[in-house]
């Protein structure tokens, strides 16, 4: 008996020898921060996976992630909710000023959620060029909600009054308003787990104390894709940059503007291809556009190549947007600011060379000797004459006895002044062609 004794408190010893070992094993010992701010963009979600893989290289044993964003893009915080499931690191949010919107869909995605004092929660109600989004869109938004809500051991109908004002909870939300929580009504819910001052004070009550803290960074790359993928700034950059090609193509100087113009789509398309939001494919559809729209202007193709090259201009900025509702924007941001520039371009430019080609600016009348269309023009086939207006394809000839007709060419661009030779009647147009053969 005394034999079991004496072993049973050596026992004793021996686990209160080893227990405060094996407790501070289980307490985090290294710690990634991870800064969340700003609107949620698909540059935020490379800066997200890349820093987690850092993470995971230095054996870090807990994440967290310090939130204050208004929201943003739903495929990018859709993006970053794949990443995070898909960490083996246990998650942690720390809500700084506010999660709102995508911000707390990324948020809910963490095992567990800390609020600072006058931060909120929620208000994530799916919009669409600033309406509410009908049910199609809206309805799988709100169950995804409540999914990680679920998963994650937090009130799924409470998540769900996140998303559709239509959700009326007794003593918490009414119907017709989104749910917004602040930290004590989030906790006192259990959708959120402790309210704290500080990341130390956080790092204190997960037991962290004395873990070793690294921090993310995020790189040239990256902040420039964060601002070139942001909602507000890239169809800017893509009216900016068409604007500034069509500037330098009306009035060819040094090249200053072509350069800025490639620049800025290159930026555009760049951004975007980084971010995984467009391919190749869309880099080259929109060439290919811009192409055919400049072969429309020096070579007629009477409005074959125009069409064309505004269908590819419109393909390309569909491939680059996750949406049709976002693409439908850009476009209409571009067409705004074309709108707008256009009175601009007409004044400053309307004494260019290009715009001579564009344009018939002489008055046709009976008193310079014009004469419109007739049968007798037959008479005039074989007859030379002057191009009197620039001829794509269509314009004005004077003979060589001061007669001026109207005329078209067989595909080819005269300039004015070039002579020319009436070959044969088409219709009530006469065809023209540049002068070969002298007299």
């Amino acid at each position: 008996m005394k034999k079991k004794i004496a072993i049973l408190v050596f026992l004793c010893f021996c686990f209160l020898g080893f227990a405060p070992a094996v407790f501070a094993d289980e307490a985090p010992q290294k710690v990634m921060i991870i800064t969340v701010d700003d609107a949620v963009e698909l540059g935020l979600s490379s800066y997200l996976e890349r820093n987690i893989a850092t993470a995971e290289e230095k054996g870090a044993d807990l994440l967290i992630l310090e939130l204050d964003t208004p929201g943003g893009r739903v495929d990018a915080a859709q993006d970053m909710k794949r990443i995070l499931y898909g960490c083996d690191i246990e998650t942690v949010a720390l809500v700084k000023d506010q999660a709102l919107s995508a911000g707390a869909y990324i948020a809910m995605c963490c095992d567990k959620i800390a609020m600072m004092p006058g931060s909120t929660l929620g208000d994530a109600e799916m919009l669409v060029n600033g309406e509410r989004a009908d049910e199609k869109y809206l309805g799988p938004w709100r169950e995804e909600f409540a999914a990680i809500a679920e998963d994650k051991g937090r009130n799924p109908e409470i998540a769900k009054a996140f998303v559709d004002r239509d959700i009326a909870i007794e003593g918490i939300v009414e119907e017709g308003k989104l749910l917004t929580l602040t930290p004590q009504k989030a906790v006192e819910l259990g959708m959120a787990d402790v309210i704290v001052d500080s990341r130390e004070e956080l790092l204190s009550w997960l037991n962290a104390d004395e873990a070793e803290l690294f921090y993310s960074e995020m790189n040239g790359a990256e902040k420039i894709t964060r601002f070139i993928t942001h909602p507000n700034v890239a169809p800017v950059l893509l009216s900016v940059g068409i604007l500034c090609l069509v500037f330098e193509l009306l009035a060819p100087g040094i090249g200053i503007l072509a350069v800025a113009g490639i620049l800025l789509l290159a930026l555009y398309f760049g951004g975007h291809m980084i971010a995984g939001m467009a391919s190749w494919f869309a880099l080259l559809l929109f060439l290919a556009g811009i192409i055919l729209c400049i072969l429309e202007i020096l070579i007629p193709g009477f409005g074959i190549f125009a069409v064309g090259g505004i269908g590819c201009i419109v393909g390309s900025i569909f491939l680059t947007t996750p949406d049709m509702a976002t693409a439908l924007k850009y476009l209409a941001i571009v067409l705004l600011i074309m709108v707008v520039a256009a009175p601009i371009l007409l004044k400053l430019f309307s004494k260019s060379k290009v715009f001579d080609r564009l344009l018939v600016r002489e008055r046709l009348t009976t008193e310079e000797g014009y004469v419109a269309g007739r049968k007798e023009h037959a008479d005039y086939i074989g007859r030379y004459g002057t191009a009197a207006t620039t001829l794509r394809p269509a314009g004005t000839v004077e003979l060589d006895d001061g007669t001026r007709i109207d005329v078209v060419t067989a595909g080819e661009f005269i300039e004015k002044g070039e002579e020319v030779q009436v070959v044969r009647k088409d219709g009530t147009w006469l065809i023209v062609e540049k002068r070969r053969t002298q007299e």
